[in-house]
């Protein structure tokens, strides 16, 4: 069997049994701090409503890169959004873009995610002798090189990475979740400058990983899992705490013990959108520790991933169908709020419909099996939304 396929296998599994289960864990002692997120810097690229950890897509200027795979390797293209078509990223004349020649192909060595895309370059990540390489390339895949190290990897697509004031802030989503063992996770923060690494935040624990990185104003929010699985119950325990750390003086807390599957921050208003699992959707201030419940939990969503576009929120139920059997599954549908809970539009995905990316003001993209991508074109999103395939020049 391919490391690629292995690979896809790998997060596949763990996908459906950490990102599509749905766990009631009870957590005693709830835990609200405020916390001030401070101005932005001025970024424009840290693209935080993306899917923080199967990072396939990125938007630039003008469109928006993303990765097909098959058993030969990696293909990078190129979204256009003026066309709404998709071209590879090559820039060689006369190139037919169907062979190991081409700049838009990208051996076995490369995972198959993440993409990034930050300050006009793109970033990759490929594995050599089992360490994980972020990779530098150029806007029309003529160029690469080597930024730094990142982690121990045999091929298993579980690198993350957070783009802030020219440094990348990277973590293995998986962690320790297989293992009984105690284990160290670690977000390593990268000078893209100089190459240069440092450790930024470290966690302790068994069957433990960061996951959900988002960057907002000055703070890096995210996720400490801790995960176990009975088998011979067929039930899932997970647990999760929220945590924030300040770019400016390195300090990290925890800013909820809430069992959050998933948050996003309104920044332009300072309130922190968040799913309790088993419990539904809430809102509190940043600066404040009370919290409304807008959207409550039933049979329809137990569990959601979240993106918000400064208009709607969007809430996806992935599919789970069950608080203990993480293999029952129910209609995936996504839903489309007001900030105030109020649905305005809920969107049925069939099996078939692949991940869900929510993407920016402009679209919402999906990639199927092979990372072809698929499209809701936003000007619609209250109506009868229409998934387009992303046709090729």
């Amino acid at each position: 069997m391919s490391k690629k396929k292995l690979s896809i296998i790998i997060i596949g599994v763990v996908i459906c049994v950490v990102a599509l289960s749905a766990a009631l864990v009870m957590v005693k002692g709830k835990k609200e701090k405020a916390i001030d997120i401070g101005k932005s810097s001025g970024e424009t690229d840290e693209q935080s409503y993306w899917n923080p950890d199967i990072h396939s897509i990125a938007k630039s200027e003008e469109g928006y890169y993303f990765l097909t795979y098959d058993v030969d390797g990696t293909t990078l293209k190129y979204f256009d959004d003026a066309t709404q078509r998709t071209i590879a990223v090559c820039a060689k004349p006369d190139c037919t873009h169907d062979n190991s020649d081409c700049n838009a192909f990208f051996s076995m060595d490369y995972l198959s995610s993440p993409v990034y895309y930050y300050k006009g370059y793109i970033y990759m990540v490929r594995v050599d002798g089992g360490m994980a390489k972020v990779v530098r390339i150029q806007k029309d895949g003529s160029k690469r090189e080597d930024v730094a190290d990142l982690f121990a990897n045999d091929g298993v697509t579980s690198i993350s990475m957070v783009f802030h004031d020219d440094c990348i802030y990277a973590y293995d989503h998986l962690g320790h979740t297989a293992s009984d063992e105690v284990g160290k996770e670690v977000i390593k923060k990268i000078d893209l400058k100089t190459g240069q690494s440092e450790e930024a935040f470290s966690y302790e624990g068994k069957n433990a990983a960061i996951s959900g990185a988002r960057s907002f104003g000055d703070k890096l929010f995210f996720k400490i899992l801790t995960y176990s699985l009975d088998r011979d119950k067929g039930e899932i325990n997970e647990s999760f705490l929220l945590y924030c750390y300040d770019y400016g003086t390195g300090n990290a807390e925890v800013i909820s013990d809430k069992n959050i599957s998933d948050y996003y921050v309104d920044t332009e208003n300072g309130v922190l959108f968040y799913f309790v699992i088993g419990k539904g959707l809430y809102s509190r201030k940043l600066n404040g520790t009370d919290s409304t419940l807008l959207y409550k939990a039933d049979e329809t969503i137990i569990r959601a991933t979240m993106s918000y576009d400064g208009n709607y929120l969007y809430m996806s139920n992935g599919g789970a169908g069950s608080a203990t059997d993480y293999s029952k599954k129910i209609e995936r549908k996504i839903f489309v709020l007001k900030t105030d809970g109020t649905v305005v539009n809920t969107i049925a995905l069939d099996k078939n419909s692949g991940t869900a990316y929510f993407g920016d003001e402009k679209y919402m993209f999906f990639a199927k099996t092979g990372g072809e991508l698929v499209y809701i074109d936003k000007n619609n999103i209250l109506g009868d939304c229409e998934l387009k395939k992303a046709e090729s020049n």
